[in-house]
């Protein structure tokens, strides 16, 4: 059969909502749920695939303008459920056997306002619900970062959410906008809390937050010591040609990755795919060669998931 996910398209949320339709009807031995619903109500949908008792968590596109990020996983998605299929090895990796070890769950989409309002989804264009948040930067909305109400999601969880606030006043980011505001509070935006509140449903074993961009793997928060952590990241490190490394004291807090390591003292990470112009979506024809790199990265993941 021909590939289910495309690449042709800017990755909208109804596209992701299609895809993972239409994935459900050729491969019926997987769960669709939600996590809650978004600020304008869409439904945050996530996937589970496999039936182990280890349980690693792949969430994407908490940053609007990174929804190549969704388009990514959603490709590894249909990978992983043929090859289970079709009870494949792939590349050393005994697909059956991570299967039944390891239940992966994955939010392709964290932030599937932002993501519409980033792609000019006529349904967010027209609703003026938040037009006096976005309206000045609607010729640039092609960068915009947050949700539909001007907070970035992932400087938005209770872990140095105050140290974030701080660095961001400093550089003059005190309200609502396209990229870099903490919120009011921590846990302000309902995207948050139903990533906290399905975190805490599931306790996690392992983490991996998809950002872009630089090639970079994120690792560690202050100064906790993960068991196994750094090791796996060396492992990721390999198989991807991504860096490890640690982010600049500016981006270290309030992060998804930054709150699940202090909460749950478990390996959590950020990986930042790709390479393009700051501040900008990569594009399209990226799609294939980003993917090639960090195909592995998740099956590594799901591996080194089993002995945490």
């Amino acid at each position: 059969m021909n590939n289910i996910i495309k690449i042709n398209k800017n990755y909208t949320y109804d596209i992701l909502k299609n895809d993972i339709l239409f994935l459900n009807y050729y491969f019926p031995f997987f769960k669709i749920d939600s996590i809650g619903n978004s600020t304008l109500g869409e439904k945050i949908i996530y996937i589970k695939l496999g039936e182990g008792n280890k349980k690693l968590f792949i969430n994407a596109s908490h940053h609007a303008n990174e929804w190549i990020t969704s388009l990514v996983i959603m490709i590894f998605i249909e990978k992983y459920l043929k090859l289970y299929k079709n009870k494949e090895i792939y590349k050393g990796y005994d697909i059956k056997d991570l299967w039944n070890n390891v239940s992966l769950y994955i939010v392709p989409m964290v932030n599937p306002d932002g993501v519409n309002l980033c792609l000019k989804n006529k349904k967010i264009i027209n609703n003026k619900l938040y037009y006096e948040i976005w309206k000045d930067y609607f010729n640039e909305l092609n960068k915009w970062k947050s949700n539909i109400r001007g907070v970035d999601l992932n400087l938005n969880y209770p872990a140095g959410w105050n140290q974030a606030l701080k660095n961001k006043l400093k550089k003059g980011i005190n309200k609502p906008g396209p990229r870099d505001y903490v919120g009011p509070n921590p846990i302000s935006e309902i995207e948050t809390k139903n990533m906290i509140n399905f975190t805490k449903l599931f306790n996690f074993d392992m983490t991996i937050s998809l950002h872009s961009q630089g090639k970079e793997i994120y690792w560690n928060y202050l100064n906790y010591k993960i068991n196994k952590a750094y090791e796996i990241g060396k492992k990721l490190e390999k198989v991807s040609g991504y860096k490890l490394t640690k982010p600049v004291f500016y981006s270290s807090f309030a992060g998804y990755k930054d709150w699940f390591i202090e909460n749950y003292r478990k390996p959590g990470y950020t990986i930042e795919i790709g390479e393009g112009k700051e501040g900008e979506s990569l594009p399209l024809e990226k799609v294939d060669e980003i993917y090639n790199e960090i195909e592995e990265l998740f099956l590594v993941s799901l591996e080194e998931c089993i002995n945490i």
